[in-house]
């Protein structure tokens, strides 16, 4: 009685997230497009020139590229006959399944799955977590940034914004301090013992030992930090030329307030696949608050989905096989 109590409690909440998954995935889009004027859209679409699906298509590439290149580097600290070619590989085709996985992190969780299976699993997790925290220090040290060169007026609007940044800004800090410091992550992994199996326990001692190494390697750390703040402006500059051919307007400093604040609560709330849904109502939030139509931000959103075709490109590699393939040393 009670093991069909459990399955069917389980069962339930496994349902319950599914819906919410997919309240969060159509709600937003119900609430933005019944706002939209189908004889406004249809102005506002014609006037859109064809030179924007240059930046939509490939632009996304570039950034894409050079997080699997971040990662490179951090593997290489401990792998350094780990070719560059077979890292894009993983990083491509993970890109490609993330179009259909839940959660935001899920491209970096099938990237480590894949390349794991090939080279040593503890120093692919280990640099997986390592540039998944860069990536967030890079987003809130751009929205930071981004607050102070903003119009004061923009802030006044949205105050809850700056707390939400130096918050997350805190929260980094407390997080990488933990990352590399086994003094301070003892007592919660003392009570984890107590309950977790030994042989779990010895998988992800042997991550936070790869994970710790990183503290020296102060040259790979400081390389894939100034990638992840180059492919970041690079996401941001695509996605003010964008709005600039959809709108006529050009925020730089300001989309990257919003772009920080978008991406750091996807990662917060990983309902949705790859945070489809929140993203996009946050996005109409507050691209409205700047003075940018409703009718022009559907044709934002419209032109993103648009931009995700550059993840079919990890299919390529999936197709050709080339994922069961050793991976390529040097």
């Amino acid at each position: 009685m009670n093991s069909t109590e459990s399955r069917s409690s389980s069962r339930g909440r496994v349902w319950a997230l599914r819906v919410l998954r997919g309240l969060g995935i159509i709600t937003p889009f119900v609430w933005i497009f019944y706002q939209i004027e189908l004889e406004s859209l249809r102005r506002a679409f014609v006037a859109v020139p064809l030179w924007v699906l240059l930046p939509t298509l490939v632009l996304p590439v570039v950034p894409m590229a050079l997080q699997g290149i971040r990662w490179w580097i951090l593997l290489r600290t401990s792998l350094p006959s780990l070719s560059i070619g077979k890292t894009l590989e993983c990083h491509f085709a993970a890109s490609y399944y993330g179009l259909v996985l839940p959660g935001a992190s899920a491209q970096e969780v099938v990237r480590a799955f894949i390349l794991s299976r090939q080279v040593e699993y503890a120093v692919v997790w280990g640099s997986t977590w390592v540039s998944k925290i860069l990536g967030l220090v890079g987003w809130i040290f751009v929205g930071l940034v981004g607050w102070g060169m903003t119009d004061p007026s923009f802030g006044s609007q949205n105050k809850d914004m700056a707390p939400i940044l130096w918050v997350s800004a805190l929260f980094m800090v407390l997080l990488l301090a933990a990352s590399f410091s086994k003094t301070l992550t003892r007592p919660l992994r003392e009570v984890v013992e107590r309950f977790v199996p030994p042989r779990f326990l010895e998988k992800v001692a042997s991550v936070r030992d790869a994970i710790y190494l990183y503290r020296t390697e102060y040259r790979a750390l400081i390389g894939a930090m100034l990638l992840t703040v180059i492919l970041q402006l690079i996401l941001i500059f695509g996605t003010s030329i964008v709005i600039y051919a959809i709108s006529g307007v050009f925020y730089f400093w300001l989309f990257a307030l919003v772009l920080a604040f978008i991406e750091i609560t996807v990662v917060i709330l990983p309902l949705t696949p790859g945070g489809i849904g929140i993203r996009e109502g946050l996005m109409a939030w507050l691209f409205e608050s700047v003075g940018i139509g409703i009718e022009e931000v559907g044709i934002y959103i419209a032109l993103s989905f648009l931009g995700n075709i550059a993840r079919l490109v990890g299919g390529i590699p999936v197709a050709m096989g080339r994922l069961g393939q050793s991976a390529d040393l040097d």
